[in-house]
């Protein structure tokens, strides 16, 4: 009996779907090798909220969360809240979403060059697309954890689809501007990247969009509108520190650089020469232009990953896969021969804009700020591969010695991202602050005081994440142990308990008898500290690559 068309489209979809699940859901507890500061506290603000309807804090159901002293939209908080009531506070509840809105957006994106490309004789298109983004390493990577920036892409691509669907029925209009919406209460960054999104969405389907009735257009704009306020207020109210000290505006060049450079030629603020080869806007679009190319360098995409930012790639390859470099020089070719211009525009644009959130701040290359880029990229690989495939159809040898090319490449990340970035990338994932909680928490009330390394890893939240603090007693106490950065970012948290995060003065602190001190073999000397009669160490414990410490656990006899 022969499987019909509509039937093998359908099994194939479900394939891509189960291995899209598969890559993003295996050992997803232990791989990243730990939770990051953001991770835990949106998890144990998620088991706060579900013990006593408050935040940390003590904020009532807040649409915006306080965290670390800085500001962040909360759905993926409310997100999390059943699988903490359904698995308990710990790694897997938190990730899950993040995971499960990872694979959805392979399923969305299928949906969506459906109707981008509906005019054409491209079906398997669809397919393709969804395939290439199941194994985009810059997709699983952030899919596999409690990335807010995950989710808000997949609302984004949802809101695509409803925008698109609305040109044959206007009431999906409504629905668009909702998950458009969406997105702003996920992500922070998300109130430039939809935008963009929006806006070369208007501009590359105008004659579709205002066809629609004004009704629906106006409906989708007040919705939209209402539910994007609380958002958009916060930048407003002092709920936007990070991205004013993240802003590329918000670093000009020091006075002393700028003087010297000057006095190279004889030069002076405020002269003839300075305005016409030296402003500061002159130095801000230099700066610009050069991360924006770094988001298209080989180096960012296929050789190295985000090189500014270990923890956003891993080891030994780039954002995507090294064969998709063809896929997109022969997509490029068909994006610019296509006869759809409304899909060619809005690929094309949205791909030139989509790093501009990571471009305007300081970072030299940024995956998470960047992300939206993907999808445009996807969208041209998948143009190439489909012409490769129309083209040597009748090779099917070709076809096959290519394909499975491509997944020994795509094995090769396998192998980097589940076996490498454990061991050489541990350090930029906090390893040891589990390990350090696990150990201490037994102990904890021997000890009068205990001595914790201070950063801005934030080692107060590990301590309530894996203690399962209980949230009614932290709220209680949490605005007295806060200390304000004098940066205008994130702060610190003093103390929790009997445990003090402060630094770490070894000379003033070896001869504090009764104390636990914690932390690095840097702060903590090893042949300052060795087991004896004055020390006693209770542990160390080392990065997953064997070659360093990450903490000290010292108890001071």
């Amino acid at each position: 009996m022969k499987i019909n068309k509509i039937t093998l489209h359908s099994l194939i979809l479900i394939f891509i779907i189960t291995i899209a699940a598969a890559i993003r859901l295996y050992n997803l507890s232990n791989v990243p090798p730990h939770l990051t500061a953001d991770e835990a506290a949106l998890g144990y603000n998620a088991y706060s909220i579900l013990k006593t309807g408050r935040d940390e804090h003590g904020v009532l159901l807040p649409i915006i969360f306080k965290s670390f002293g800085d500001y962040k939209p909360g759905l993926y908080v409310y997100l999390t809240v059943p699988f903490v009531a359904i698995f308990g506070l710990n790694e897997f509840s938190s990730r899950i979403a993040g995971a499960l809105f990872g694979i959805l957006a392979v399923y969305i994106l299928y949906k969506v060059v459906g109707l981008l490309f509906a005019e054409e004789k491209q079906k398997h298109l669809s397919l393709i697309s969804a395939f290439l983004l199941a194994l985009c390493p810059w997709h699983i990577l952030f899919s596999r954890g409690a990335w807010e920036v995950d989710v808000a892409l997949t609302f984004t691509l949802i809101g695509i689809y409803f925008f698109l669907k609305s040109f044959k029925s206007s009431k999906n209009l409504l629905f668009s501007a909702f998950f458009f919406a969406l997105t702003l209460a996920t992500y922070q960054g998300a109130k430039l990247s939809t935008a963009i999104v929006v806006v070369i969405l208007l501009i590359s389907f105008r004659k579709q969009f205002f066809n629609l009735p004004k009704k629906s257009i106006f409906t989708a704009g007040i919705v939209g509108l209402l539910m994007s306020l609380p958002i958009v207020l916060s930048l407003f109210n002092g709920q936007a520190g990070r991205l004013q000290v993240f802003s590329v505006f918000s670093a000009p060049r020091p006075e002393a650089y700028l003087q010297n450079f000057l006095s190279e030629g004889s030069e002076q603020v405020g002269t003839i020469g300075y305005y016409a080869f030296h402003p500061e806007g002159l130095n801000f679009l230099r700066g610009i232009m050069g991360r924006w190319f770094n988001h298209f360098s080989g180096r960012f995409l296929f050789f190295e990953g985000d090189w500014q930012n270990p923890r956003h790639s891993a080891p030994y390859v780039g954002m995507l896969n090294f064969l998709d470099l063809p896929l997109l020089l022969v997509g490029i070719v068909v994006l610019i021969k296509t006869k759809n211009r409304e899909a060619s525009t809005f690929i094309f644009l949205w791909l030139l804009f989509a790093s501009l959130p990571a471009i305007l701040s300081r970072d030299q290359v940024h995956a998470v700020r960047s992300l939206n880029m993907l999808v445009p990229l996807v969208l041209i690989e998948a143009l190439g591969f489909s012409s490769i495939v129309t083209k040597i159809s009748v090779k099917r040898s070709v076809l096959f010695i290519g394909g499975a090319i491509y997944l020994i490449f795509f094995v090769y990340y396998l192998d980097a991202y589940f076996v490498h970035l454990p061991k050489l990338n541990s350090q930029y994932w906090e390893y040891g602050f589990k390990q350090a909680v696990q150990t201490i928490s037994p102990i904890q009330n021997q000890y009068k005081t205990i001595i914790f390394q201070q950063s801005y890893s934030q080692p107060y939240i590990y301590f309530l994440f894996y203690e399962k603090y209980d949230p009614k007693t932290y709220q209680s106490q949490s605005a007295n142990h806060f200390i304000a950065s004098k940066y205008g970012d994130v702060g610190q948290v003093s103390n929790l308990d009997n445990i003090q995060f402060k630094g770490i003065d070894w000379q003033v602190l070896r001869g504090q008898t009764g104390t636990l001190v914690v932390g690095d073999s840097e702060r903590i000397p090893v042949g300052d500290s060795q087991e004896g009669t004055a020390f006693h160490v209770i542990k160390e414990i080392p990065y997953l690559n064997g070659k360093s410490i990450s903490l000290r656990i010292i108890d001071i006899k």
